[in-house]
């Protein structure tokens, strides 16, 4: 078997392995690690797989219309995170599998233990908060589904302003749990990225986080693309499946593209930032293909960009 390294992880992030081992080294060397890569008949079959559910008519698209598939969804976590008496792991998003094939460095692998992805999430929230939420005395997270990563974040910077928003309800009443029972003072409130609150407004310092978040909007990313220019954050972060860094040269590659089209994911959204930065209105302050995720897309994929004020 192989083993992930910080050497590894320093590639994979887009970084060195001397911020890695500083923010996560000694995670690093406490979990494990190790996988199989997997090829012939086995690597044929998860591609088989992936062709079969892309061309499947069951294949939900993303859209306005799945609010209701996220407000149950997140209520099935707040349900499992009251039964379980508070168990941070229970905020962890259903999409989050255990014990299946994962895609890393354009292969798919299996890794030797069932919450590889967990631990591996871990280890790049940490770094990725680190190296651009470190400074930034607030953080709005957009699409905050559980508080999961809001949950991370107040663990590393208990100082930091944090702010939760999100379209669906039952996420909200899981933050308000978060705090009651972890003495956080998050506050939360209804966002919907296809028609932002316009009379919501951002404190001086602040900074945007989303974490796979944005791929239910599609191509439809214009008004909260303009919804931050108005506001000038800081710095925005976006962790997300980026269509436009796909490379059809590569099989796993072509599959991943092919997969974001039929779910309707995020598309043109890098493309557009592109033209804004070209015009002088921002910055795209870093761009990574995120080589891990699922078998069907790259999830882990991030930009970091920041408004320019005029």
């Amino acid at each position: 078997m192989d083993k992930l390294t910080a050497r590894d992880f320093a590639k994979l992030f887009g970084t060195s392995e001397v911020a890695i081992r500083r923010v996560a080294g000694d995670l690093i060397d406490a979990i494990d690690l190790r996988y199989m890569t997997l090829d012939g008949v086995a690597r044929d079959d998860l591609i088989l797989a992936s062709l079969k559910r892309i061309h499947s008519s069951e294949l939900k698209n993303a859209g306005e219309h799945r609010l209701t598939d996220w407000e149950e969804g997140w209520r099935e976590n707040l349900i499992e995170f009251v039964q379980s008496n508070y168990d941070p792991r229970k905020l962890v998003p259903k999409y989050v599998k255990q014990n299946v094939p994962i895609k890393l460095n354009r292969e798919y692998i299996l890794p030797a233990q069932p919450d590889f992805v967990y631990q591996y999430t871990k280890i790049f929230r940490a770094w990725l908060f680190q190296e651009f939420l470190a400074n930034c005395e607030l953080v709005y997270e957009f699409g905050c589904g559980t508080g999961h990563n809001l949950f991370h974040l107040a663990e590393l910077y208990p100082d930091k302003k944090l702010h939760g928003y999100d379209w669906a309800a039952s996420s909200q009443e899981i933050i308000q749990i978060i705090n009651e029972q972890f003495d956080l003072d998050i506050s939360m409130g209804m966002f919907d990225f296809f028609n932002p609150t316009a009379e919501l407004t951002f404190e001086p310092g602040s900074a945007v986080l989303t974490f796979g978040a944005l791929e239910q909007v599609g191509p439809n990313h214009e008004r909260y693309i303009d919804f931050l220019l108005r506001r000038h954050p800081i710095i925005c972060v976006d962790v997300i499946g980026i269509h436009e860094l796909y490379d059809v040269a590569y099989l796993l590659d072509y599959i991943s593209l092919q997969y974001h089209g039929k779910r309707n994911y995020l598309s043109g959204y890098l493309t557009r930032l592109r033209e804004l930065e070209a015009a002088g209105k921002i910055e795209i302050v870093k761009l990574h293909h995120h080589l891990f995720g699922n078998p069907y897309d790259d999830p882990y994929s991030y930009i970091v960009w920041k408004p320019i004020s005029i």
